[in-house]
């Protein structure tokens, strides 16, 4: 039976509505023709949209297809289900969506023309996108080749970048909350769980984390305080899956789901291409289990993705760890956390947080939000009170202020150590064991010293010791950087070269020219140049090299003209690369706006292959 006040289904022997409570004994019921939704909808609506047909719906909310009758355009109106229409909560939570989605003007970010109210429906109305979900695109095709995902993450990146600096946290990034516009463009939608970071009271009451269990960050999945690195552990979910057609942690329920993303370490797919190889790096920089070792921005994500920047800078030597718990299984293997500085050969055990304290906290999540599949848990406080004290086979890690710098030691190593009061028996490399150093980011090309001397590769075994990493290349400006190796350590560079002459000469305005401060603080655009066609460039799908992506750099004027183009990360087949600056030549713009008005601008912006049968 249907609920003539709210429209909730309900079990014929219900006496009274499980939604608003009306007494159903007493109150003549109505069939479900008369009171489903689309109708009450398309009723209240009439004046001003004409319900065209229902798009999707999710615990959250319903979405139509409509036509604005005054502008006569089509868009999307999401209404709040009738179900839950008498829930204070959720209404509160549907209310503030649209008051924080509507404050982000992005072009991937989905606009929102209008809030309203009429009767029982509580909507907003948005544009209306013709493309698809990426959800449905992988059902569809179940990976995305290494180029398409660098495109899709980067221009979500973009988006987040601009929600994180706004202080908005999305908290539900998933491939539904994905969408293509008809150009193929990314758009985020749907931050109807999102939250001020820095405003408001937690609408979620005791502990209750929001989001899908799928993508949780460990901190979201322990209902712990957010910020925009949480979005980034989700968008590397999304790019797991992306690459391999499936999500990195699967269960039965969400408790399995949530354990593997706090405990599991992330499952390595079969890397076959270098691109994948490498892309996979990037995914697990996204998905690092501690927020601190993941990218700080997703600024910082997009420049690496678009080939502006590398990993994370060198591991020196004095960078004491801390071993991630596990379940008293192998504990060598476990990855680790940086700790402050300066704890000199203080033992870094685990404090209140041992691994049954965890286990415990687990077993206190409960189901999912409705619809929103997002965990339940005490307060804080009391499961703090509720650990168990660190039990003695617990890894803990050394920190020396030797060259050996920190390292972790075994489960008998820790029994020893604890009982002789002695914590420097770990074991640590010969004093010679080479360090391995990677070098990411070296163009075609480039001359690259240590020490003057010079080295080939990216991948380079190095005796241990202080070296002066310099790296030369055609068109770029000299890089140079102090490098520490330590005794069988591995350490990573990223190599961020500048283009010679674009670091903001003499005479010229902010503006003027590119470098790593141009657009600081949006003093240049606020929207930056988009193309009007798509850059895809037909490729032979039986070349006997696919290439990768090339980036160029791009002065676009003011009236939508390309005034320059250049070669910014190169693709490795030169004839791609040419012909990605023949059509950048004469690639027509949509130009920056700055304060609603065309100005010039400099853009980075990639040159895709597409595989074409001939």
């Amino acid at each position: 039976m249907y609920c003539s006040r709210c429209g909730t289904q309900n079990d014929d022997a219900s006496k009274f509505c499980r939604s608003c409570g009306l007494d159903l004994a007493a109150t003549p019921l109505k069939g479900e023709s008369e009171v489903s939704e689309v109708d009450l909808v398309r009723q209240e609506l009439k004046e001003e949209y004409d319900i065209v047909e229902e798009l999707g719906r999710g615990g959250m909310a319903i979405v139509f297809k409509a036509r604005e009758r005054q502008l006569e355009r089509d868009v999307a109106i999401k209404v709040l289900p009738f179900s839950l229409a008498f829930d204070k909560e959720f209404v509160e939570r549907f209310q503030r969506e649209a008051r924080t989605s509507a404050k982000l003007e992005h072009p991937n970010i989905i606009p929102i023309y209008r809030v309203g109210k009429s009767g029982r429906v509580i909507y907003f109305v948005m544009k209306f996108l013709r493309g698809k979900p990426l959800s449905s695109v992988l059902a569809a095709r179940r990976s995305l080749p290494p180029g398409e995902i660098r495109l899709v993450l980067a221009q979500v990146g973009r988006a987040l970048a601009y929600a994180h600096k706004t202080g908005i946290v999305h908290r539900d990034i998933k491939p539904d909350n994905i969408m293509f516009d008809e150009h193929g463009h990314a758009v985020v939608t749907d931050f109807g769980i999102a939250k001020a970071a820095t405003g408001g009271s937690k609408l979620t009451g005791t502990g209750m984390s929001i989001g899908t269990p799928h993508y949780m960050s460990p901190e979201q999945a322990r209902a712990q305080p957010l910020d925009g690195r949480s979005d980034i552990y989700s968008l590397g979910v999304v790019a797991y899956q992306c690459l391999t057609g499936s999500v990195p942690f699967d269960g039965e329920d969400s408790f399995s789901i949530g354990y593997k993303h706090l405990m599991e370490e992330l499952p390595t797919p079969p890397l076959d291409t270098p691109d994948r190889r490498e892309l996979f790096e990037i995914i697990r920089t996204m998905m690092a289990k501690s927020s601190d070792d993941r990218f700080q921005s997703a600024e910082d994500l997009v420049q690496v993705l678009e080939g502006a920047g590398g990993f994370a800078a060198v591991t020196l030597a004095s960078a004491p760890t801390k071993a991630i718990p596990s379940l008293g299984g192998r504990l060598g293997a476990r990855p680790t956390t940086p700790l402050p500085r300066g704890l000199g050969a203080r033992v870094a055990t685990q404090h209140k947080h041992s691994v049954a304290g965890t286990i415990f906290a687990w077993l206190l999540i409960v189901g999912s939000v409705a619809g929103g599949g997002g965990f339940y848990a005490y307060k804080r406080g009391w499961l703090l009170a509720s650990t168990s004290p660190t039990r003695p086979d617990s890894t803990v890690a050394v920190a020396h202020d030797t060259a050996g710098g920190a390292v972790e030691t075994s489960p008998q190593d820790t029994t020893a150590s604890e009982t002789s009061g002695d914590t420097t028996r770990a074991h640590l490399p010969p004093p010679g064991t080479p360090g391995k150093l990677t070098l990411q980011g070296i163009p075609q090309g480039a001359h690259v010293t240590l020490n003057s001397q010079p080295v080939k590769g990216s991948q380079l075994d190095v005796p241990p010791g202080v070296y002066k990493l310099a790296v030369r290349a055609p068109g770029y400006d000299l890089f140079e950087r102090q490098v520490v190796i330590t005794p069988g350590a591995s350490s990573t560079v990223k190599v961020d070269l500048k283009l010679a002459g674009l670091g903001g000469g003499e005479g010229g305005g902010p503006c003027d020219q590119y470098g790593p401060a141009y657009n600081q603080d949006q003093i240049c655009f606020d929207t930056r140049p988009l193309p009007l066609t798509q850059t895809y460039i037909p490729v032979p799908s039986d070349a006997p090299v696919i290439p990768r992506q090339a980036i160029l750099l791009c002065h676009v004027s003011r009236s939508g003209e390309t005034v320059e183009a250049r070669i910014f990360v190169r693709s490795n087949v030169e004839t791609f690369n040419d012909q990605a600056l023949d059509i950048a030549r004469n690639l027509r713009w949509n130009p920056a706006q700055k304060n609603g008005e065309p100005v010039d601008a400099w853009v980075q912006w990639p040159f895709m292959p597409k595989p074409v049968t001939q």
